[in-house]
């Protein structure tokens, strides 16, 4: 094999590039990852500013339980978990105009949790939780038609139950309840609610840097601060990359791990046998995009225990309300999350590091950079003093990233938080599959409609690796 010349080039070096990367150098293929950035991970990074630690948009890690999917990749790539992650129960904590409610590890725990304080939905709660948590993959896929909110009102009759359930989706997916594939609704309790609450000891940074070194320690190569511009094609087949600074570098695969739209415009661009995909592109929809407010504050989190879960404020149960007031940028729900909290390792000169986050619309750049990321930031802080009193008291530092943030970080279209919006007619789309009608040319992560989340692109990483391994007849 040629210097520069690679089995497979794998475009981006966030959680799906690296999981897939790490399964091709395991089978011994040479594999290359081009990265942009100067560190992986992609939106699983962590920053800090000011000597206060921050995780960027990923706050904590699931699915990580023994048979979890997550779990499963780590142990099968030799990658060591044990006494690498704090494990928070409760994982999660919604705070409604009423109540707290836990997520906890125990399952019966949850489901008891729910019946507390909604005892007219004793029986349903009890049906609804255990089917999304124990039902064959097989069978929750049938429910792929229907939205979550169709799914949730085939259950329940209690209006601020529904909202609970249907605003912790509009999170965790970007997109309202009743719009989002019932499917990835249960998906997302299933996997990130009743098995969440594992945080990367040193911050959300060091669960990348361990892909990152279990791929290098396979034999597997990372250029980093690198922009690819094109995917080299020659008949009819992707052959390799070509770099910003005008270096071609050969392979036999490519995968793009990446957004989609950049992938068949930019990477791609005037290849007819792409002409579907890119026209399936023009009229699908992303995902909502995230604003996040980073503080750094004086209060000793120590006095909030509850700040080692994520916890989710709502501010009404009028689901219209929070639907209307976010695309609107008047949020009425919000998440606080803290990684000094989950790890106190992370605490340096008793700063303390909190992040105020919620859906937001793109918008526009002059929108956002007018007064309006200010006056969200601002509303945040006012909604946060139910759970932290006094906060705009002890705020020594802030940051805010808008949804022009994270497009420059990782140029996902609009500054979509989880890909393509994972509506009923959207997601599983045969045409955005890892496999795309251009021979030797493969796609994994989220703009791949597989659902949402850090455990979801990760299993689309390994999905697109075995099907490039079974090319090689590896498998």
């Amino acid at each position: 094999m040629k210097k520069d010349e690679y089995d497979v080039i794998i475009i981006g070096a966030g959680i799906g590039g690296l999981v897939c990367g790490c399964y091709l150098a395991k089978a011994g293929l040479k594999t290359l990852i081009v990265e942009k950035n100067a560190k992986p991970g992609g939106y699983c990074t962590s920053f800090k500013r000011k000597g206060v630690n921050f995780d960027a948009c990923v706050h904590v890690l699931s699915s990580l339980r023994k048979r979890g999917r997550l779990n499963k990749f780590c142990e099968e790539l030799g990658i060591e978990t044990r006494n690498k992650f704090k494990v928070h129960d409760p994982s999660d904590i919604v705070v409604t105009p009423e109540f707290k409610i836990n997520f906890f590890h125990d399952l019966d725990k949850t489901i008891q949790e729910f019946q507390k304080y909604f005892p007219n939905q004793k029986k349903e709660i009890d049906i609804f939780f255990r089917f999304m948590a124990f039902s064959p993959i097989s069978l929750i896929l049938q429910q792929r038609s229907k939205t979550f909110e169709e799914m949730l009102s085939g259950y329940f009759t209690d209006s601020r139950l529904k909202t609970i359930l249907s605003v912790l989706i509009l999170s965790l997916a970007g997109l309202p309840a009743t719009e989002v594939s019932a499917f990835v609704g249960c998906f997302i309790y299933r996997e990130f609610l009743f098995d969440g609450g594992y945080y990367p000891i040193g911050g959300i940074q060091s669960f990348s840097d361990l892909l990152a070194n279990r791929f290098e320690a396979l034999g597997g190569i990372i250029i980093l601060s690198t922009l690819v511009k094109k995917i080299s094609i020659a008949n009819g087949k992707a052959d390799g990359v070509i770099l910003a600074d005008g270096k071609l570098i050969s392979s036999k695969y490519v995968v793009s791990a990446c957004d989609a739209r950049q992938t068949f415009f930019e990477f791609t661009n005037g290849e007819v046998s792409l002409e579907r995909i890119k026209n399936k592109i023009n009229i699908f929809l992303p995902s909502l995009s995230v604003f996040s407010l980073y503080l750094g504050i004086t209060k000793n989190l120590n006095e909030i225990p509850e700040l080692k879960a994520n916890v989710w404020v709502i501010a009404t149960y009028d689901i219209q309300k929070i639907y209307h007031s976010l695309i609107n940028c008047q949020n009425e729900h919000f998440a606080i999350t803290s990684s000094s909290a989950k790890d106190r390792s992370l605490l340096i000169n008793d700063t303390e590091s909190i992040c105020l986050c919620t859906n937001v619309p793109f918008k526009d750049t002059s929108y956002w950079d007018g007064a309006a990321k200010e006056l969200l930031a601002d509303r945040l802080i006012r909604m946060s003093k139910v759970f932290i009193p006094e906060l705009e008291k002890h705020i020594i530092l802030k940051i805010i990233a808008t949804p022009i943030t994270l497009y420059k970080w990782t140029y996902n279209y609009r500054g979509a938080a989880y890909g393509w919006a994972s509506t009923p007619k959207q997601f599983g789309d045969p045409d955005l599959s890892q496999k795309t009608p251009l021979d030797n040319l493969f796609l994994t992560g989220h703009w791949t409609n597989q659902s949402s989340g850090i455990t979801s692109v990760a299993n689309c990483g390994y999905d697109t690796a075995i099907l490039i391994l079974r090319e090689e007849g590896k498998l």
